[in-house]
């Protein structure tokens, strides 16, 4: 019978288990991800694994040699309860793959949101956090300029996308 079971990894040598396992007939899957990050005080694109030093590899309980993947390079071994390796149920494996983007083969967080002029926005980050307003436009490519009521008067505020939140 096929199951799902987590193979820990080397530290950073994920990229390389997968590889080395694929090599031996493995079937194996680690997701990825997609998102933005802040590098040196600009925002980028970065892929990388959803769970970092882990993977997922489909084994058959019964008939597999399974001695060869300890010795994977990148590989520590399975993660185990006692003295067996726990499978994952089917389902984790299909709602992750579920999740993926059919274009780039990763989890896109990506994308940015669609704010519409005058929709209500929460101030979730900096001296402004806890505010609401209402958002105005977009300010080039990371920032947006959001309209706040400060003491009686309406203020224009620029802001970084990630600092606010629909209301």
């Amino acid at each position: 019978m096929q199951n799902w079971y987590a193979v820990q990894c080397k530290a950073k040598e994920d990229a390389r288990a997968e590889e080395h396992l694929n090599n031996q007939g493995f079937h194996v899957f680690r997701p990825m991800l997609r998102q933005r990050r802040r590098r040196g005080g600009r925002m980028v694109t970065v892929t990388e694994s959803l769970f970092p030093r882990y993977l997922f590899i489909e084994l058959d309980d019964s008939t597999e040699n399974w001695a060869p993947i300890r010795s994977t390079r990148g590989v520590l071994g399975l993660v185990r309860f006692g003295a067996y390796p726990a499978p994952v149920p089917s389902c984790v494996i299909e709602t992750l793959t579920g999740q993926l983007d059919p274009e780039t083969g990763c989890i896109d967080l990506t994308q940015t949101t669609d704010y519409k002029p005058d929709e209500p926005v929460h101030i979730t980050q900096g001296p402004f956090a806890g505010y609401h307003g209402l958002f105005q436009a977009r300010n080039g490519e990371e920032r947006v300029i959001v309209l706040l009521d400060v003491m009686q008067q309406s203020q224009r505020i620029t802001l970084p996308e990630e600092a606010i939140s629909r209301s």
